[in-house]
């Protein structure tokens, strides 16, 4: 059976009803504007449209963000916590190191192919354009929401070193360089694909390059 690989930006599903208390109330936010980037990209994401789709006060937006900017940086912290879990059920999976950071690496690539919905594309495309934006605005608060999966990556990383199939180097180092050289990438491919459909053999066929060329970089 083929791996399901977890999109690059996708949150966990929120029970119904959930709203009760504070921390409810955060998740249905996120969930509310999570939604809206699938529908209408960065154009429907203002804080009256997310208000209005959680069916809560403006109170209630202001009690937990300053602003948009901090609404869609808990959009990336939970996503990317959630795609670290995955990839954690993945590649524990998996026969060794090697395997297991190509699977990474590749699940950050083709991930989104298992969305059919146009608004995935939408999504994608906005969260890549403010990914961007807040690794130079706000880069204290992005690297906190990619230390999970960073992590993740790190750990198969120094595992390799340990058993000698990757050269010796800083762990943390080696997997962030991998995961900003495939996310640059990923971002700039939802960037082109916006309004239209992913070509599942292009995805899959860049996800082979870029994994030869960090392979290539770290093996022994």
């Amino acid at each position: 059976m083929p791996t399901t690989y977890p999109p690059l930006f996708a949150l966990p599903e929120i029970p119904a009803g959930t709203s009760g208390d504070a921390a409810d109330r955060t998740l249905v936010l996120i969930r509310a504007a999570y939604d809206l980037l699938d529908e209408a990209g960065l154009e429907g994401l203002t804080i009256r449209a997310v208000l209005a789709r959680a069916g809560l006060a403006r109170r209630a937006f202001y009690e937990r963000f300053q602003g948009k900017d901090d609404l869609v940086l808990a959009v990336f912290d939970q996503s990317l916590r959630a795609a670290a879990l995955q990839f954690r059920e993945i590649t524990a999976r998996c026969a060794g190191p090697v395997e297991a950071l190509q699977a990474i690496v590749t699940g950050i690539v083709v991930g989104q192919l298992g969305q059919d919905r146009m608004g995935a594309n939408r999504r994608g495309a906005a969260l890549s354009r403010e990914h961007l934006r807040l690794a130079q605005t706000r880069p204290s608060e992005l690297n906190s929401a990619l230390e999970p999966l960073l992590d993740v990556m790190a750990g198969h990383v120094a595992l390799g070193m340990g058993q000698g199939v990757f050269r010796a180097a800083d762990s943390q180092l080696q997997a962030r360089l991998i995961y900003n050289l495939v996310s640059t990438t990923v971002h700039t491919v939802l960037l082109a694909e916006e309004g239209g459909a992913a070509d599942p053999a292009e995805r899959e066929g860049l996800a082979e390059d870029l994994w030869e060329f960090c392979r290539r970089a770290i093996q022994a």
